[in-house]
């Protein structure tokens, strides 16, 4: 009988110790994977309340209410893998501070993390750092190119490479026109253009077969102008790259200089760009700036590079280029209250699931080109 009741008390004592982490695992919002006891115990009654406010391609909303885009997507799989229930608070563009603020959501995404941001809120680790682009007509650039071939500077470059190949030309044909007088004519008319067009195919290392050197002397010149042509060729290629833009780096601001260049008022990139010498053209957002460069109201139009690629596609204007930079950086974040038990437990989730396949795959979706 002993026996038995302290069986019994045993088992209501495991019960008892049993029953908060059974009740914790239950509570909604809570995950035992992704807070310790006491943060969990912290966490708001209910659904989570996530604000999201409009940048894509980080967040957007379609027609019929649907949030969409790599920060929404992010939340979405951390929710999914620690078990967080919540409701999605459509906000307006710049109104997660305030949101924050009043109390109206519990998290809000995404942010831009600057210093203010920080010494006001608590924010995770960086989900993205987007870079300065500045997008143009892509007739621009082909004029670029088209400039750069009729330039003087061209020009001269093709009158010193002529000149150079009629000399080691005129120096093979003095040496093979004895001996080998069927490739190089004996008639300085015709044998002097026989040696252009041997020095011509040789530097471009093509060598057709038509003619080839026979004697010791033009032998040896044509080794030692087959070396000098590797040279010449790489000197003539970043030539002709400098000259016409082609995979030309942005060198800002020099690259905008005299132009004018729209920007979003109060953004990064138009407190970056101020004393450039371009002209900044100021417009209420992004859409505003590519409809002044569609009406050619503007050069150029700088701004965070994925949100210019976003802007561009949902305009349609595939035939328009952003030139990318690693200039004006801006950290992509999410924003919560200052001693949030969320943020720990988020940070881990957010650097796990970035250095994993799925974050990955998910971020090439909605940046393709980086």
């Amino acid at each position: 009988m002993t026996q038995a009741i302290r069986l019994f008390l045993l088992a209501c004592l495991t019960l008892c110790a049993a029953l908060p982490a059974a009740a914790q695992q239950d509570r909604p919002g809570a995950a035992a994977g992704l807070f310790d006891p006491g943060q969990a115990q912290a966490l708001p009654e209910g659904p989570l309340r996530v604000g999201v406010q409009p940048m894509p391609p980080f967040a957007s909303r379609t027609k019929d209410g649907a949030h969409l885009g790599l920060a929404v997507d992010l939340w979405r799989l951390i929710a999914e893998s620690e078990g967080l229930t919540f409701d999605l608070v459509a906000l307006e563009p710049g109104g997660a501070e305030a949101a924050l603020r009043e109390g109206r959501v519990d998290l809000a995404l995404p942010v831009i993390a600057t210093e203010a941001r920080e010494e006001a809120f608590d924010l995770t680790q960086p989900i993205y750092t987007a870079t300065m682009g500045v997008a143009g007509h892509s007739d621009s650039r082909l004029w670029t190119v088209v400039t750069g071939f009729a330039s003087l500077a061209f020009l001269r470059i093709i009158l010193g490479l002529s000149l150079l190949l009629l000399i080691v030309g005129a120096l093979i044909w003095l040496l093979e026109r004895r001996r080998n007088g069927e490739q190089f004519h004996h008639g300085a008319a015709k044998g002097l253009g026989d040696g252009f067009w041997w020095a011509g195919v040789t530097l471009t290392t093509i060598g057709y077969g038509d003619k080839a050197p026979v004697t010791t002397a033009g032998r040896a010149v044509a080794m030692l102008w087959m070396l000098v042509g590797l040279a010449v060729s790489s000197i003539l290629t970043a030539t002709v790259v400098n000259l016409t833009g082609i995979d030309a780096d942005l060198q800002l601001p020099e690259a905008l200089a005299d132009q004018t260049v729209g920007v979003v008022e109060g953004s990064s990139t138009q407190v970056y760009l101020q004393g450039a010498a371009a002209e900044l053209a100021p417009f209420p957002d992004l859409p505003a700036a590519l409809a002044a460069l569609e009406a050619d109201s503007v050069d150029s139009v700088a701004a965070a590079t994925p949100a210019l690629r976003s802007a561009i596609a949902d305009r349609g204007a595939y035939d328009w280029t952003v030139t990318t930079s690693t200039l004006d950086p801006a950290l992509v974040a999410f924003a919560l209250p200052q001693g949030s038990p969320l943020r720990e437990g988020l940070d881990r989730a957010l650097l796990r699931l970035l250095s994993s396949e799925s974050g990955w795959t998910l971020t090439e979706r909605y940046m393709p080109e980086g």
